[in-house]
């Protein structure tokens, strides 16, 4: 699976990124098929760092659906975003969304969830997450429409970039 997201194309900004809960979601609940359209469609990636949650987590995953995904990352429509932190450091985590915005931290206080947030907002990508308790709420929400960049639990219907 390493080998798989170290292959995907490497780029500075996309229109979307996907949170890791959303990735998941999509794979365990069978919408493989809207997430393949979704990416043919629009400039869909995920940051480095929530590529490196997945590879910590994917192994509790069900057999059948790493093959999906392993399928999937094959394909390399989706886009490997660089961030320069990783899972686990939550002392550069706190230092990389400080360095961006110190308030970002009173809104989100998960620092893994809002380094994905934070470099959202740096590279105007609109979020796409399942997370209804840290990404997916009113504080947030009010932060990101201030910044230009939208947040969505599901595919957008329409492309707004």
């Amino acid at each position: 699976m390493k080998t798989l997201i170290e292959q995907l194309p490497q780029d500075d900004k996309t229109d979307y990124l996907l949170d890791t809960c959303f990735f998941v979601h999509v794979f365990a609940n069978d919408m493989i098929k809207p997430l393949e359209e979704f990416c043919e469609h629009n400039d869909v990636g995920m940051t480095t760092f929530n590529l490196g949650e997945f590879l910590l987590m994917h192994h509790k995953l069900n057999g059948h659906t790493n093959h999906h995904v392993r399928n999937f990352l094959k394909e390399k429509t989706l886009k490997r975003i660089p961030v320069p932190v990783h899972p686990g450091q939550h002392e550069l985590e706190q230092r990389f969304v400080d360095a961006y915005d110190h308030r970002i931290l009173m809104i989100i206080r998960d620092p893994s969830d809002a380094v994905l947030f934070a470099h959202a907002v740096k590279i105007q990508a609109d979020i796409i997450t399942r997370d209804k308790h840290h990404i997916f709420n009113a504080a947030v929400e009010t932060y990101s429409e201030h910044h230009g960049i939208h947040i969505w639990n599901n595919f957008p219907q329409e492309e707004t970039k």
